[in-house]
């Protein structure tokens, strides 16, 4: 046996001796503790070490904004957590720091700051709670009217209602297609408006994200949009704040809603409304004569929201303390910002358009339209033949057969316009003449009878032809007159229902608020 070989396991042992204090060895970090609470606290700190043991430790007392630097050791795969106490037995966000993340940085002095969450007195609501809020708010409500389908960071209220024709106007409307059939006719002189009411009111709420219940879809939809911009994914502090105006048309002094029809910057625009109708009973249930009435406005709308996270057991906080650490009944919650953050606002959009439907009104008119025409037609008509007439008996008169034996009166030709009535009186006593025979006789004069028979018959011939469109001429003009006076006398039927849903008053109603936007 070699004189070394009874070292060889004292020699093996050795090195693992010297290795023992290196694997055992804990290093020494610097903490600054500061206490952020309004009253004194007990700070204590919990070392978990690797091996699954742990001890807890009384560390310093601090008096409110007090800070002091204490060294703790750490080996290898410790976590220390440091947490304060105060006199009522509050405790405050467990800090927590692992071995890794000190040793990266081992010369730092760590800040803990020791946070006594604040009550939270409100209790946190679901988005069924908010929808009822906002149900019941008298301004805000309209959030739950939005189409959710359309509505993307409420570009419905950004982009929608922007340019809108003026109150006052008129607008010609295919229902079915919602387009303009005519351009606008925008107000006259005689139009103005006014501010009629403004209210404002204004909303808060601590909202959960859970967005499983059965809230209102709409107000779900806006929520889920909202925490989507501002990546929360748990909670959320909301306000909202809006003031409405009411704005509506309102006439001159001079003036009223009922004198439209008759101002004759209006007329024209009728006339071409009238042209678009066709057949009125099919059209009726399709066109549409609004007349703009009132909006709501929103004046200002603010929505601000703040996010809130949730503290585990143990915190490993940033460099920046929270803002706010709050205790309630969700739990221990931290929010990075002090004031809330905006999230959407706008001013002066129009929300809804009101329009006085004067459709009953211009169909009725075009069914008075049309009578005037065919009452004016017929006037035309009737002195096209009271003047056709007047040159038939003329004509009577130049070819009269027998001057003699039949004296027709001649019109003066001084009268422009002769009456008619004598003409009839006479051409109702007149018969045709009948035709002489022809001079048969072999005598010397047979030749110049015949030349004045001829001359006569021709003559009558000329006169019965004036005679019988005298006749047909007068018949024509009595059918005329008869007509004239029934349908002068005529009502029109009331085909169309009127849109007046009490005296005196018009309907008005909620118009499509693509067909009111101006291109």
């Amino acid at each position: 046996m070699s004189d070394f070989a009874f070292l060889r396991p004292v020699l093996r042992i050795i090195p693992l001796l010297f290795l023992l204090p290196a694997l055992a060895r804990a290093d020494g970090f610097k903490f600054r503790l500061k206490n952020t609470a309004k009253t004194n606290v007990a700070v204590y700190y919990k070392l978990n070490k690797r091996s699954g043991g742990f001890k807890v430790k009384a560390l310093l007392s601090l008096k409110p904004g007090e800070e002091k630097i204490k060294e703790i050791s750490l080996s290898k795969g410790d976590t220390v957590a440091f947490y304060g106490q105060d006199a009522e037995n509050n405790t405050s966000v467990s800090v927590k720091k692992v071995y890794a993340a000190l040793k990266q940085d081992a010369h730092r002095i760590t800040y803990i700051p020791i946070i006594i969450p604040e009550k939270q007195s409100s209790n946190f609501e679901s988005l069924e709670g908010l929808s009822v809020k906002l149900e019941h708010n008298k301004v805000l409500n309209f959030l739950l009217k939005m189409d959710s389908a359309s509505m993307s960071s409420l570009s419905l209220l950004e982009h929608n209602f922007q340019n809108i024709y003026p109150l006052g106007t008129f607008l010609f409307v295919d229902t079915k297609t919602n387009r303009l059939l005519l351009p606008p006719l925008e107000p006259s002189f005689w139009n103005s408006s006014e501010n009629y009411l403004t209210i404002q009111d204004s909303l808060y709420a601590m909202v959960n994200a859970d967005r499983r219940g059965t809230a209102n879809a709409q107000v779900a939809y806006f929520v889920a949009k909202m925490f989507d911009s501002l990546r929360v994914n748990n909670t959320a502090e909301l306000e909202f704040k809006a003031r409405l105006s009411l704005v509506r048309w309102k006439p001159t002094a001079a003036a009223d809603i009922y004198q439209v029809f008759n101002d004759k910057a209006v007329h024209d625009f009728l006339q071409n409304c009238y042209a678009q109708i066709t057949d009125p009973d099919k059209e009726y249930q399709r066109y549409r004569l609004y007349f703009l009435s009132s909006y709501e406005r929103i004046d200002d709308l603010e929505v601000y929201g703040k996010q809130f996270y949730n503290f585990g057991n143990e915190a490993d906080l940033s460099l920046s303390t929270p803002a706010q650490v709050f205790s309630t009944n969700l739990g221990v919650m931290y929010t990075k910002n002090k004031t809330l953050s905006n999230y959407f606002s706008v001013q002066g959009a129009v929300l809804r358009t009101k329009a006085y439907d004067f459709t009953s009104q211009l169909f009725n008119g075009f069914k008075a339209n049309v009578k005037n025409k065919i009452i004016a037609d017929t006037y035309v008509h009737q002195q096209q033949l009271s003047t056709a007439i007047v040159d038939e008996y003329k004509s009577l008169v130049a070819y009269n057969p027998d001057p003699v034996r039949l004296t027709l009166q001649a019109i003066d030709p001084k009268d422009v316009h002769p009456s008619v009535l004598p003409i009839e009186t006479t051409v109702d006593n007149l018969s045709p003449y009948n035709y002489l025979p022809a001079d048969t006789t072999k005598q010397a004069s047979a030749a110049a009878n015949n030349y004045k028979i001829d001359t006569y018959n021709n003559k009558a011939k000329f006169f019965n032809s004036h005679l019988k469109q005298l006749n047909h001429l007068i018949k024509d003009l009595d059918q005329t007159e008869n007509d004239l006076a029934r349908i002068t006398t005529a009502k029109p039927d009331q085909t169309f229902s009127t849109s007046v849903n009490s005296p005196g008053l018009l309907k008005e109603i909620e118009v499509n608020s693509q067909t009111v936007k101006k291109e």
